[in-house]
């Protein structure tokens, strides 16, 4: 048996055991008995619209996942079996149907992608059990597809040949695919694909470590195991390549089976598509781990915790503070929370829309700040979200509809946006400006608190609103103002508090702005923000905080801390002894210390910070520090946010410090020096 067919029956196997699905399909309650119970004579399903050509949810696609099913189905029953004849039987027909009718949908993914990749798997699976004139129709529609496109759809396109070069014997066809599929894998400065802090980008530099980046996973990890033993092996630094990104890159935005929010795009518009994202990559976890047995144990860690057999923190769960600079992502997290920063620059893509997906995405770059513990806090809100108070944004408030952001063109307006971290604790910072409001942002995470800072908060004539949080209202929500607390009643609007405490989240107001807090029910639909999803009404009861600085603020300011995992009755406490200090929230400086050990700062520009029982730090451009005490001495951590400049320097306690920044790929990257 040669090295084709060796590969055409692994895959055929592989194929003939792997549940069916087909991505962008409308959806369907239909079990496989049903489906092919209701399989009409001509090999048709009364229930799908096969004139239907809608970009995105497109109604054929289910004929094809059917007729996969029924064939796994025929498969499963055993060779030979009266129940395999006749499942045998019912695939001939709908495939013979498919074939005749042809459907064609207006989104060029699902003629070049979607509809020929199930081919490619149906005739795999169906072998030699299939009319010749049937197989050679269905091998013309894979012989449609070019191979082009970047990143993930290079991919798949690539991966449509290679099931035809199976399909046909065609060895140097199979190497020319193979030669493409493999070629995406690797890391680049200058086109979509995986990126050098390993986050993942599609549609220009977006981060879109779900859907693409998991695709990308899915699509290729297989490999590692199908070509083994064969002369098209995989080689071994593809397979490394391919478990950093994995385990460097998307295990850090997973929090146990759901992937943040952050990194799906505009899917975050389609129902629980963060989980469905997360299963992509249970199999992806199997095939590496068989091929690499230097990442077997962190690979079968991220496989249970994928799959809920573990906790979302536990299992070797990446613990610390992570900044991609790559992408303009910040992620904080220990075993028991998962918090992220979503920032864009003139270096990344916002957000988009597309095929009547993520209608309301606008803000979704401009400092979206997410905390996650049980994983529940945002399941199902975003049809009734405010799309105007997400979580951590500062921005102008109206009641004219968010505009539209189109595929990969809308990048931020700013090129200071950055992070710094020595891989525990860290800071994120944006310079903020749109729709004619402009602020000073910062993030500072250590341990179980995240300090916001916001400054210089400018509007020359709208509302202008800062949002700390929008999440679900599961349980009771407590306030507290002076010396007393109370359960928040439905409805009620409360100003001016100085704690608040839900779900195992504690907020503190940290300035006289007066921050607000509702709890209420928000109604929405799912089509308002996907016009591929019905219209009626969803409607959940909602939490909101939130800091108003009203009509054309000139110099606004905010300063609030979100603390994870503590108990209602810890707040009047830590609102007395927060454990840190917010030395400067200013235009040109924002900076917290925590304790005596750990200063963070963000410099704007150029400037001096003296730190009560600390050592001073002055740059000599905008940047920004870490400075933390070891057993050693101090350690300093810097970087440069628009990731332009090749050196810096910093003084601290009187000693002046020449700092070479990275550059390239690396730039914005953090730089740890001992002080």
């Amino acid at each position: 048996m040669n090295d084709l067919a060796i590969i055409r029956e692994r895959l055929a196997r592989s194929l003939a055991e792997a549940p069916a699905r087909m991505r962008g399909e409308a959806s369907e309650s239909l079990s496989t008995a049903a489906a092919y119970a209701s399989l009409g004579e001509d090999g048709s399903w009364p229930d799908i619209d096969y004139a239907d050509r809608q970009r995105s949810h497109w109604a054929p696609a289910l004929h094809l996942r059917r007729l996969l099913e029924i064939l796994q189905a025929a498969r499963a029953a055993g060779p030979g079996s009266a129940e395999e004849s006749d499942r045998l039987s019912a695939a001939r027909r709908a495939l013979s149907y498919w074939l005749q009718r042809d459907p064609q949908s207006d989104n060029w993914w699902h003629n070049d992608i979607g509809a020929p990749m199930v081919m490619g798997q149906i005739l795999l699976v169906f072998g030699d059990d299939v009319p010749a004139a049937d197989r050679a129709a269905g091998i013309g529609i894979l012989a449609r597809v070019e191979i082009g496109m970047t990143g993930q759809n290079r991919a798949w396109l690539a991966t449509i040949a290679f099931m035809r070069a199976l399909l046909t014997d065609d060895e140097p066809l199979a190497r020319t695919a193979l030669g493409e599929i493999l070629g995406e894998v690797r890391v680049t400065t200058s086109a979509e694909g995986i990126q050098p802090d390993w986050s993942f980008h599609q549609h220009g530099p977006q981060l879109y470590q779900g859907n693409y980046g998991t695709s990308f996973i899915e699509t290729i990890a297989p490999y590692a195991t199908l070509l083994e033993g064969t002369a098209l092996a995989m080689s071994a630094d593809k397979i490394e390549t391919l478990c950093q990104m994995l385990l460097e890159g998307t295990n850090w935005m997973a929090w146990g089976d759901l992937l943040d929010y952050h990194v799906v795009g505009r899917f975050i518009t389609c129902p629980q598509r963060s989980r469905w994202e997360s299963r992509d990559l249970v199999a992806a976890c199997q095939h590496l781990a068989a091929a690499s047995p230097k990442h077997r144990a962190a690979l079968g860690t991220l496989h249970g915790r994928l799959t809920g057999a573990l906790a979302a923190g536990a299992g070797e769960a990446p613990s610390g503070n992570r900044h991609f600079w790559r992408s303009d992502f910040s992620v904080h997290r220990r075993a028991g929370f998962y918090a992220s920063i979503r920032m864009s620059s003139t270096r990344t893509v916002r957000s988009e829309q597309c095929n009547g997906e993520g209608l309301r995405n606008y803000h979704m770059g401009d400092g979206v700040t997410l905390f996650l513990q049980s994983g529940q806090e945002y399941v199902g809100i975003f049809p009734v979200w405010d799309w105007r108070r997400l979580p951590g944004v500062t921005c102008r408030q109206a009641d004219e509809p968010l505009p539209i952001l189109s595929v990969g063109r809308h990048r931020g307006a700013t090129e200071f946006v950055g992070g710094a971290s020595d891989g525990a604790d860290g800071l994120a910072a944006l310079h903020y400006s749109l729709d004619g409001v402009s602020a000073r942002k910062a993030w500072f995470c250590r341990g179980s608190e995240i300090v916001c800072l916001g400054a210089g908060i400018r509007s020359e004539a709208d509302a202008v609103l800062t949002s700390i949080n929008q999440c679900l209202a599961r349980g009771e929500v407590t306030v507290g103002a002076g010396p007393g607390h109370e359960a928040a009643a439905a409805g009620q609007v409360y100003d001016g508090w100085r704690w608040a405490h839900h779900d195992a989240l504690g907020y503190l107001a940290l300035d006289g702005e007066g921050a607000s807090l509702r709890v209420a029910t928000q109604t929405g639909s799912w089509q308002q923000i996907n016009s591929n999803f019905p219209d009626e009404p969803v409607s959940r009861e909602v939490l909101s905080l939130w800091v108003d600085h009203g009509v054309a603020p000139a110099g606004g300011a905010y300063a609030y801390a979100v603390l994870l995992g503590v108990d209602a009755a810890a707040m009047p406490a830590r609102a007395d002894a927060p454990g840190f200090t917010v030395l400067a929230n200013r235009e040109d400086l924002q900076a917290v210390t925590f304790g005596s050990d750990l200063l963070q700062a963000a410099f704007h520009a150029p400037g001096a910070l003296e730190w009560p029982g600390g050592p001073t730090v002055q740059v000599d451009r905008g940047c920004l520090v870490m400075l933390r005490r070891t057993e050693a001495g101090w350690r300093l951590y810097v970087s440069e946010p628009t990731q332009t400049t090749p050196e810096l320097t910093a003084t601290v306690g009187g000693r002046s410090i020449a700092v070479t920044l990275p550059s390239g790929g690396q730039a914005g990257a953090t730089v740890s020096l001992p002080v």
